[in-house]
């Protein structure tokens, strides 16, 4: 079942299982299409006037190509961002000995198309989808495990701020599900400002054996006419 929850040390422990608290984060893709748009707006006015056009007529025209810069600032930032926890998330656990050590798949991304309000005119553009690390179930509890997830948590907020949402999947491989006795249960719990993040707990094959794998997803950005 799904259950509602403020956004809390106790909260994700309970769901995750070691978590580390963090910040919260802020709707970088709203403000950053709004710099953009100003940025473009300065930019047309200026071009406008060295050629001498009108500078109101080139605000518009700037400011209109400055969105869609600042979209584009937005995706590129996230992805960034999935990066950086990633590759923090390894150096978590990069002095534990060989087979202990966290060990991560690529950024995975997907195609979005982002709209001109007034213009109508359209662009594509790469967008971060997820981002999976795998994490040896010995090293559960462990400060170093701990640490790693706190990396994959500060991104499972950012995104879910940036988005609206996002989502935590722990998979396990069936054996290792029965084993360990997993209640394959999720819940939801709500970052600072109010934005779900969805954990939920699945088997999977394809998961090898002995660890956790921990995939951040990213929620459906929410505008994309800027």
């Amino acid at each position: 079942m799904i259950k509602q929850a403020s956004l809390s040390t106790v909260a994700l422990v309970i769901l995750l299982s070691g978590c580390a608290n963090t910040d919260g984060g802020t709707d970088k893709k709203s403000t950053s299409a709004a710099i953009g748009a100003g940025i473009g707006c300065a930019g047309g006015a200026i071009l406008a006037k060295v050629t001498g056009n009108s500078m109101a007529a080139g605000c518009v025209v700037g400011a209109a190509v400055g969105g869609l810069i600042g979209f584009e600032r937005a995706r590129q930032e996230e992805m960034a961002a999935a990066e950086q926890a990633r590759t923090e998330a390894m150096q978590a656990m990069a002095a534990l000995p060989p087979g202990k050590r966290a060990t991560a798949g690529e950024v995975k991304t997907v195609d979005v198309t982002a709209t001109d309000k007034k213009t109508k005119e359209t662009r594509k553009y790469k967008a971060f989808e997820s981002v999976s690390v795998d994490l040896p179930l010995s090293t559960k509890g462990s400060p170093e495990y701990d640490a790693a997830m706190g990396k994959l948590k500060t991104l499972a907020e950012r995104v879910a701020d940036e988005r609206g949402s996002s989502e935590i999947q722990v998979a396990m491989t069936p054996a290792d599900v029965k084993a360990r006795k997993v209640a394959l249960t999720g819940g939801t719990v709500n970052t600072a400002k109010g934005n779900p993040i969805t954990v939920s707990k699945v088997s999977d094959a394809g998961v090898p054996a002995g660890v956790e794998r921990i995939t951040v997803k990213a929620g459906r950005i929410r505008q994309t006419e800027v």
